[in-house]
């Protein structure tokens, strides 16, 4: 090779480094892997196997030689990393999933739908179904006549009482529900159609908005006149009418009618007005109790909810909560008011009130004694006493009490009668040695635990969960109404001094037991739960009330619950109840609550934005409550002297 020649080849090889580095820009930025650069010559020769014949040294030119390396290397930048093999993405690390719940009660978020910019509301239009006719209306009802091939031909349903009916009165709707049906002319005939009469009740008014969704209002502005068209009711009116009103809504379950269309419940609305669940055994009342509370406990995480549980069956849906039985129930004496102490002390029986009158002066100078110590000598009246009452929850101890019993007794002019002084004496010492009443006594030492215990009852911070339920059954009358008591009342006084930062609602299982029709029951329970009724919700503390007969429930206690739950009742007097409390718009859907099935209920009031038939979802089997043994399954049979004694210690309530 030459000189000149050769100087050619180097200054071809200069001037496509040139053209290389002019050409880099346009490479995309996604980093590729890295090819060696040796010159322009050889990176052509690695991405092309087949290269051309070299060119002879006298035909190169630079003009020749740079606009093909250029050429060549525009394409060969994006191909190269296909070219490497890639590693394949680390997967990424797995959260492990154990505090997800296994039910969420939350709404699926709205999907947007893209509206066009000439969207108004959506005319009217006729539609491919049955056509039925107005023939009179008036405030609430409305005759509509129509004929035996009224059958829906979208949704293949015929018009049957609870069907829901729309009305057209102009650019509205009127939502109506058949709630009678009957044949004015003449018997059925197969073969040929025959008119039709409905009694529909109507329920408010659909319109639709400037999207085009409608929207349901409560109120009729203007009501269909004779010969007004009627309709079955459109899904989306349907939905618009059980839609979400509030902001802590929870989905519960799907209507009855239609189970595509989701039931809400506005959980705040719920708790703060309370709310009853009524219905008959075996229809799935617990099991409605324990979806309703896990939803408000997901909607709302600070709740608080303590549960007096008569069948100890909701332990298995809250497997997280603290549980109190009767042996470790822990509730000291000295944190009864007189009143409470005084109902268990008599045990039900009529009182005898010169024993209350002598527990209302002897209680204030034990708890003065044990403020001051056992050793103080007691020279006149101690006016410091005074600074507590019988209800003041400081501690005191039995002995002292007892003490002020023996010196009233040995004074010789006692303003009480020996005969009456005796029999309190008496009285409390049957109290102190029952073992029924272990709780109020377990402490041997007497201390001020009321926070630790009133922390472990409601779930403040550092004491653990925010769910506790009681465990009441094998307990006496007595034990079980002065607990429901106390924690009621507590509930409330707590609720007030903490000045509405803590929500407490307090769930009343078999609350005809503690706040029962007429005068009877514990006067001190009736009273703690009529209070939270009537006030709770300005505080912070809620009441659920459930019940199978709701007839033998105070009706004052009732009617303070602004959200019921009927599921199924039998019984006439308890169907009355219900049919008192739901509004007049919608008397006619009670006439199903005798044929409701399993988990479906009527639910109306302030935590809905109407009375709908509703089916309450299915819980995961961990939520569902149970009793601890099936009497008809897994039970075991009694078969040993040794297993009779077990049942004969339990029976007498553990004393030996």
């Amino acid at each position: 090779m030459d000189n000149d020649a050769l100087m050619r080849r180097i200054n071809a090889a200069t001037d496509a480094k040139k053209a290389a580095a002019s050409a880099k820009p346009a490479v995309p930025a996604t980093p590729a892997p890295r090819v060696r650069q040796a010159d322009p010559v050889m990176r052509q020769s690695t991405a092309i196997p087949a290269s051309p014949p070299p060119v002879a040294p006298q035909a190169a030119t630079a003009q020749s030689i740079a606009p093909q390396t250029i050429q060549q290397r525009a394409p060969i930048a994006p191909v190269a990393p296909a070219s490497q093999p890639v590693a394949p993405a680390a997967p990424a690390p797995t959260v492990p999933e154990t505090n997800k719940p296994l039910m969420s009660f939350r709404p699926e978020p709205e999907k947007k739908e893209a509206v066009s910019q000439d969207s108004g509301p959506r005319p009217m239009r006729k539609e491919d179904r049955p056509q039925a006719f107005v023939i009179s209306c008036n405030g609430s009802m409305a005759v509509v006549q129509g004929n035996t091939s009224c059958v829906d031909t979208i949704t293949g349903l015929t018009w049957a009482v609870g069907r829901m009916l729309s009305i057209v009165v102009g650019e509205s709707r009127i939502v109506g529900m058949i709630c009678d049906i009957d044949m004015p002319t003449g018997e059925f005939t197969e073969d040929k159609e025959s008119n039709l009469r409905f009694q529909v009740e109507l329920q408010g008014e659909v319109t639709d908005g400037s999207n085009g969704k409608p929207s349901f209002s409560k109120g009729i502005s203007s009501y269909p006149g004779v010969g007004s068209v009627v309709h079955q009711i459109r899904a989306a009116d349907l939905a618009s009418l059980y839609a979400a009103t509030g902001s802590s809504n929870a989905v519960i379950g799907a209507l009855s009618q239609d189970d595509s269309i989701p039931a809400y419940v506005d959980v705040a609305d719920m708790l703060s007005k309370h709310f009853a669940v009524l219905g008959s055994t075996g229809c799935g009342k617990s099991a409605s109790v324990s979806l309703l509370l896990h939803a408000a406990q997901e909607i709302i995480p600070d709740l608080r909810t303590i549960t007096l549980d008569p069948h100890n069956e909701y332990s298995r849906a809250f497997p997280e909560a603290n549980t109190i039985e009767q042996s470790n129930l822990d509730l000291p004496f000295w944190m009864f008011q007189l009143e409470e102490y005084v109902e268990v002390l008599f045990r039900g029986k009529s009182l005898v009130h010169e024993e209350v009158d002598a527990l209302r002066e002897f209680i204030p100078n034990a708890k003065a004694k044990f403020r001051d110590g056992e050793d103080r000598v007691k020279l006149r009246t101690d006016s410091n006493s005074s600074a507590f009452t019988a209800d003041t929850a400081v501690p005191y101890r039995m002995a002292d009490l007892l003490s002020e019993i023996d010196e009233e007794m040995g004074l010789l002019e006692s303003r009480y009668d020996k005969s009456v002084l005796k029999s309190l004496k008496a009285r409390i010492n049957a109290h102190t040695n029952d073992s029924r009443y272990a709780f109020m006594f377990r402490h041997r030492t007497i201390e001020d635990i009321a926070a630790k215990v009133i922390g472990n009852f409601f779930g403040l911070p550092g004491t653990g969960a925010l769910s506790t339920i009681i465990q009441m059954a094998g307990m006496p009358a007595e034990v079980v109404n002065s607990v429901a008591s106390v924690l009621c009342r507590l509930s409330f006084e707590l609720a007030i001094a903490a000045k509405g930062n803590l929500k407490i609602l307090v769930v009343c299982e078999e609350a005809h037991r503690y706040v029962p029709a007429g005068k009877g029951g514990f006067e001190p329970t009736r009273r703690a739960i009529a209070r939270i009724a009537k006030e709770g919700r300005k505080y912070g503390s809620f009441m659920a009330i459930i019940s199978q007969r709701p007839s033998e429930l105070d009706p004052t206690i009732l009617s303070q619950c602004s959200t019921v739950f009927s599921l199924r009742l039998t019984n006439d007097f308890d169907q009355e109840i219900i049919r008192k409390a739901i509004s007049s718009s919608s008397a006619s859907t009670i006439a199903f609550i005798s044929s409701l099935s399993n988990r479906e209920c009527i639910a109306f009031g302030e935590g809905m934005s109407t009375p709908m038939r509703m089916k309450f979802r299915n819980l995961p089997k961990q939520w569902l409550p149970g009793a601890e043994a099936d009497v008809f399954g897994n039970s075991v049979e009694i078969r040993d002297q040794q297993q009779c004694a077990q049942v004969f210690q339990q029976w007498r309530g553990g004393a030996r």
